[in-house]
């Protein structure tokens, strides 16, 4: 493996990882009920014709949570013409927005604390292996806020650089109700992501969410309806 995919690999697989559910990420069955998660989640439509779907189904969720689904897709082109190493996104459902509220918290804070970073940079060193020489310097993290995405967002964007080689990712983390939207969009080496893109698809994720549970009601059959 070459350093532009090792250092891709490492930075897209580690930003999955970051999703707490992903690292017990085996295929389960929802229970009984449950509103339609892929239906939700990112689709072939909202991107530009030819993405190739990667790992996708529903997996463990979060403690507290009902059901969720991963999505995802790689080598995928935007509707704008911007070519991505993958795209990934994970949905996932709990009995009331409390718990959605109280998990964007933590997670956000993941990702804009020191701490947070630390145990990031740690994750994508490691991840990348010892062939790349990553170090903890070679990582940067900005802070974008909010994008107005559901009822509240947070955008992070990473970047690896090592000599010649710099690769860009953008994290959107977002709460609509009582469903929790992560998405990660890791672009190919030498190339940014706009915030366009960003706001774009995360914004398409929102419109299904309020689509599936327009259908199942405001809250979907694990709430009030």
């Amino acid at each position: 493996m070459n350093r532009h995919r090792s250092v891709c690999v490492a930075l897209g697989a580690v930003l999955v990882l970051a999703c707490a559910s992903a690292a017990l990420a085996a295929t389960v069955t929802p229970p009984p009920g449950t509103p339609d998660l892929a239906a939700m989640a990112l689709q072939a439509s909202d991107l530009a014709p030819g993405a190739a779907a990667g790992q996708q189904g529903y997996v463990t969720p979060p403690t507290g949570f009902t059901a969720e689904y991963q999505g995802g897709f790689k080598t995928a082109l935007t509707p704008d013409g911007i070519s991505y190493y993958s795209i990934s996104d994970f949905v996932a459902i709990a009995p009331s927005a409390v718990t959605v509220s109280a998990f964007f918290a933590d997670e956000t804070k993941l990702f804009r604390s020191k701490a947070g970073h630390k145990l990031l940079d740690r994750a994508i060193i490691a991840a990348a292996g010892k062939k790349t020489q990553l170090k903890a310097r070679d990582i940067k993290y900005g802070d974008v806020g909010g994008i107005g995405v559901g009822q509240s967002s947070f955008l992070e964007t990473i970047g690896l650089s090592i000599k010649r080689v710099s690769v860009h990712e953008d994290v959107v983390l977002f709460q609509q109700g009582t469903v929790y939207g992560f998405l990660t969009m890791a672009a190919k080496p030498g190339s940014k992501i706009p915030l366009s893109d960003a706001d774009s698809l995360a914004n398409a994720i929102d419109t299904h969410i309020n689509s599936v549970l327009g259908s199942t009601g405001s809250t979907g059959p694990t709430g009030t309806t």
